[in-house]
């Protein structure tokens, strides 16, 4: 009987030392976006490295629609990290009631993305004019793939009345074009994205390039978003580089996330980006050599407590002063 009494007493001891353990650990929320894109894959990368080398945190990614979606996510406090470029955040905040710019902090500069803006290679479409009349994939609603389509169109005096708009997510905009259902498509993604990889391994598309004026004119109005170049032979059948639309993600946190947690968020990536990268390429671009491109916002003070330790935060552009 009294083997039995020890043998309960040991277990009560170790469930109230389980029940401790789990009210010291933090759970963190990670917003990214959808499958098809890179959000989703470096997303969950950070999330993976956080629960292995965070102390007490477990990390989890969540699949979504990106930057609007995002935006608001973070800002209503039901994630805690998100993925957003600073185009969506701004656009998002201005269109959404209840939502502060100031609210928002940032940690990291994430991955450079390039606006992929595609049609079958035997398509008559040669020039975003061509774009009247026809169907086309501008991204998931208020997604910063859907924001960066609307500028690209407004740059060459177009609206959606011009068009008819398809509001597609990445995978979804791949089987309109295998089932030829789409003429045009616009994907917003860090290079290579897997939804185009998957995409030319079956269909034949042809990659439509914008001039240096128009890109510089976007840029003078929208500074989150520059020229950019795709390289050639990224893609199945894209032997030439293409000229185009690049922007910038952010690893983005609320002002409230506490300064520990951001402090790891920041250290984690920085210092294990070689294995977000083994996840995606995009990885090899977190690096401290670039962690403020890209971002406008203020940094969340627990990230620039590491900053400071590494003799970054001297470093940092006049902006943030």
């Amino acid at each position: 009987m009294k083997v039995i009494r020890f043998g309960l007493a040991v277990l009560l001891v170790l469930a109230m030392v389980n029940t401790a353990e789990a009210a010291k650990k933090k759970y963190l929320s990670i917003a990214t976006g959808g499958t098809g894109g890179v959000y989703y894959l470096i997303g969950a990368g950070v999330a993976k490295l956080m629960s292995k080398y965070a102390p007490d945190i477990e990390a989890t990614s969540e699949t979504t629609a990106a930057g609007a979606e995002n935006t608001r996510l973070l800002g209503t406090k039901k994630t805690e990290v998100a993925l957003i470029d600073e185009t969506s955040l701004l656009e998002t905040v201005k269109k959404t009631p209840g939502l502060k710019l100031e609210d928002f902090r940032a940690v990291f500069s994430g991955h450079p993305m390039f606006t992929h803006i595609f049609v079958p290679t035997e398509s008559p479409i040669k020039d975003i004019p061509d774009f009247k009349g026809k169907k086309v994939g501008v991204g998931a609603p208020g997604s910063g793939n859907e924001i960066g389509a609307k500028i690209i169109l407004e740059e060459y005096g177009l609206t959606y009345k011009d068009l008819k708009p398809l509001w597609l997510s990445f995978t979804e905009q791949v089987s309109a074009f295998k089932d030829r259902s789409t003429d045009v498509g616009f994907i917003s993604a860090g290079v290579p994205t897997s939804s185009i990889m998957d995409l030319t391994t079956t269909v034949s598309v042809r990659f439509l390039p914008l001039p240096l004026d128009k890109l510089k004119s976007i840029e003078s109005k929208h500074p989150a978003f520059f020229p950019s170049k795709l390289s050639a032979n990224v893609y199945r059948g894209q032997t030439a580089e293409v000229s185009g639309m690049g922007s910038a993600g952010t690893i983005t946190v609320h002002k409230d996330l506490d300064d520990t947690t951001a402090y790891w968020l920041c250290k984690v990536i920085a210092e294990h980006y070689k294995e977000l990268a083994e996840i995606h390429p995009a990885g090899n671009f977190y690096t401290l050599d670039r962690v403020y491109e890209g971002i406008g916002i203020p940094f969340h003070p627990g990230a620039i407590k590491y900053l400071k330790e590494v003799g970054v935060w001297d470093k940092r552009p006049a902006r943030f002063k």
